[in-house]
């Protein structure tokens, strides 16, 4: 425990994944997708140290897209302040995509009013910008090259009850069906099985959300974590048919300030044309 709190937490781990699509466009083949999540900046404080060594990582990979799939704070827009010069320096060919997770709504702070709460969320919205980050609200985006084009969904969270659901993928894409190879960014993994395996096409779905709950033990073989008994979904890839869902272990924690086998991920997903 002591090693998990001292060394797991603050060493970020690139986990490597292949995928071959079939819908991938093949000017798009070999596309380096990285997928960070759940940074809950408030848990590192001041200290940039740990964002640092994330970046850096990042920009060594050379991806052509960075995907953020939620919680860059606990709760409150002001964990960013001392981490905006680190997170700006992202560097990727297409751009950095986000969306917003559960924490970053403010919905677990107990705030003096209801403008109060607005304005973090509005200052959350404005220093993901300021990165020069896309973040998309019930919105998407279109890759181009060449002829060949690629969707970038992203939805707002997608709480269970009793917690607010602010995610629309109809509004965010409205043909969910069509031939256009789809990315979808959506906090929560609950999400892929509720709304989108089965009744969309879209190819590859990002989440983050259930950091595997901090703890995982993989030995011999053998893999086991908590997060098995409330997740379906909980870490790594699955696949079902022509679709697939990448779980992003986050980077940060939440509650207990350390993480037992379960080292901070960035996910590096190589996309091949089937």
């Amino acid at each position: 425990m002591l090693y998990g709190a001292i060394f797991t937490a603050r060493n970020p781990k690139v986990y490597e994944y292949e995928l071959n699509l079939d819908k991938l466009p093949k000017s798009f083949d070999g596309l380096r997708i990285v997928q960070i999540s759940d940074f809950h900046l408030g848990s590192h404080g001041d200290n940039s140290k740990f964002v640092t060594k994330v970046v850096r990582k990042i920009n060594s990979l050379n991806p052509d897209v960075v995907c953020f799939t939620g919680d860059l704070v606990n709760s409150l827009s002001s964990e960013t302040i001392s981490h905006s010069n680190v997170l700006q320096k992202i560097n990727s060919k297409y751009g950095v995509y986000s969306v917003l997770g559960n924490h970053d709504y403010g919905d677990y702070y107990k705030w003096d009013s209801d403008s109060l709460k607005s304005d973090n969320l509005l200052k959350l919205k404005s220093f993901e910008k300021s990165c020069g980050w896309t973040l998309l609200n019930n919105e998407h985006r279109l890759i181009c090259n060449n002829s060949d084009t690629i969707v970038v969904i992203g939805v707002e969270n997608w709480g269970e009850f009793p917690f607010p659901r602010y995610g629309n993928l109809k509004q965010a894409y409205q043909d969910l069906n069509d031939t256009r190879f789809k990315i979808l960014l959506t906090h929560n993994p609950v999400h892929w099985r509720e709304e989108v395996l089965d009744v969309t096409n879209v190819d590859l779905t990002l989440s983050g959300h259930t950091h595997a709950m901090q703890v995982e033990i993989n030995l011999l073989g053998f893999s086991w974590s908590p997060s098995k008994y409330r997740y379906n979904e909980y870490a790594g890839i699955y696949e079902d048919e022509s679709q697939v869902l990448c779980v992003n272990r986050g980077l940060g924690f939440v509650g207990i300030p350390m993480r037992i086998g379960c080292s901070p991920e960035i996910s590096l997903i190589t996309l091949k044309c089937k």
